[in-house]
């Protein structure tokens, strides 16, 4: 992985975005991300167990891990300030970000190769809660406390991040991250075809972005009044199967948003279950999709809950691979850097674990990292200087011969 690392060109393109470290600086900031990825790859999950690799590696004659305390120090040098914003009300939004890391995003999948300029996309949008105990956190929607932060993704693969305290919901400001990923994409030559939220985009001026930037849209329809009425007077319903389960759908044409323009719905309906409440028309309960895409009901609604896994599922993986669940600072500034910085490890993560799917039958493409480290990562080996070289010789019935550059 390091080898590969290197001949990607992967340390010059960070380089390029986050500029050099002091001269004196023992570590880059290639590094120091690179250090990140190889302690999550030995099963790591805290800051502190590059104090562990940086033992295992002690041998090895190129690599350099660095220390816990460099991770901070990076942090430090690249953190941002927070924007306060006040709204009318008085409530205050802090957002934070790095815009160098966002631009590093995208173009890192594309020199990766596992996002590709002759391929069209969905992106998708969503916000996760960041439970935590630091001092300068918020409380959320869900009576806890932690981060908001709201990632764009295409394919499971952040491309925008924005952190922000728990009181600032994901619906804020998100018109502006929409227009700034859409136009990065664009400057990379990476086609977004569709566009996947869930009600936090149900907004006027955001789906006219989308039209007017001829987007496909899927978004999740707030279920008020007047939506719940169109519904309920709808006759045209239609008996399928959702997944495992008996629904009904429907479509239907509907000015929203105090607007003369008719906008496609589509929505399906299943019989409620337990107590009943007042959203629960006739016995039914109603989800609804506004969306311009003008196929079949069913099929953009099976479209739209894949979300689930593509725009979703990433979320565990960075919680539980990467360590956005155990963040090692009590600032958020520094503790936004380190989502960046694992962010990136993911991504180098994925870009490895497909080129070496494409070579050997011991590493599969829907690998999540404990089996990755399992099948891939785990073995014996030493290290041997012989004829004034280093060998690695390696203790297994795996065969790693198609890996090999030669």
């Amino acid at each position: 992985m390091n080898a590969d690392f290197r001949q990607s060109g992967f340390d010059k393109l960070i380089t390029g975005h986050l500029g050099h470290r002091s001269l004196i600086a023992q570590y880059s900031y290639s590094d120091v991300l690179k250090s990140l990825l190889f302690m999550f790859s030995i099963g790591g999950d805290v800051v502190d167990d590059l104090n562990i690799l940086r033992e295992q590696m002690k041998d090895h004659p190129s690599l350099k891990i660095c220390s816990p305390d460099t991770v901070e120090y990076v942090c430090q040098e690249l953190r941002q300030s927070t924007v306060i914003e006040k709204t009318a009300k008085g409530t205050e939004h802090s957002i934070n970000e790095h815009a160098n890391f966002n631009k590093l995003l995208p173009e890192l999948c594309l020199q990766g190769k596992i996002l590709d300029t002759k391929q069209s996309y969905t992106m998708d949008y969503d916000g996760h809660i960041i439970e935590n105990t630091k001092t300068d956190n918020a409380f959320t929607y869900k009576k806890t406390q932690g981060y908001y932060p709201v990632m764009l993704s295409i394919n499971r693969l952040p491309v925008y991040i924005q952190n922000r305290k728990g009181n600032t919901p994901e619906n804020y400001n998100q018109l502006e991250l929409i227009k700034q990923s859409l136009t990065r994409c664009k400057e990379l030559n990476i086609e977004v075809q569709k566009f996947r939220a869930d009600a936090c985009c149900y907004q006027k001026d955001t789906i006219a972005y989308l039209e007017q930037n001829e987007v496909t849209y899927y978004i999740r329809a707030e279920m008020n009044a007047s939506m719940r009425i169109a519904l309920e007077d709808e006759r045209e319903w239609q008996t399928v199967m959702l997944g495992n389960r008996k629904v009904e759908v429907c479509s239907i044409e509907e000015p929203l948003f105090d607007d003369t323009k008719y906008r496609r719905i589509v929505a399906y309906r299943c019989k409620a279950q337990g107590q009943l409440s007042f959203t629960n028309i006739n016995g039914y309960r109603y989800y609804a999709v506004v969306t311009s895409d003008g196929a079949d009901a069913l099929s953009c609604i099976e479209f739209y809950n894949q979300r689930g896994c593509d725009g979703e599922h990433h979320f565990k993986e960075l919680d539980y691979d990467f360590g956005w669940n155990k963040l090692p600072f009590d600032s958020f500034e520094m503790n936004t850097i380190y989502l960046y910085a694992t962010a990136i490890a993911y991504l180098l993560f994925n870009i490895f674990k497909l080129s070496y799917a494409a070579k050997t039958t011991m590493v599969k493409t829907s690998m999540r990292l404990k089996n990755f480290i399992l099948h891939f990562v785990t073995l014996t080996a030493k290290w041997i200087k012989t004829g004034r070289q280093y060998i690695l010789k390696i203790f297994t019935h795996k065969d790693y011969s198609p890996l090999f550059v030669t």
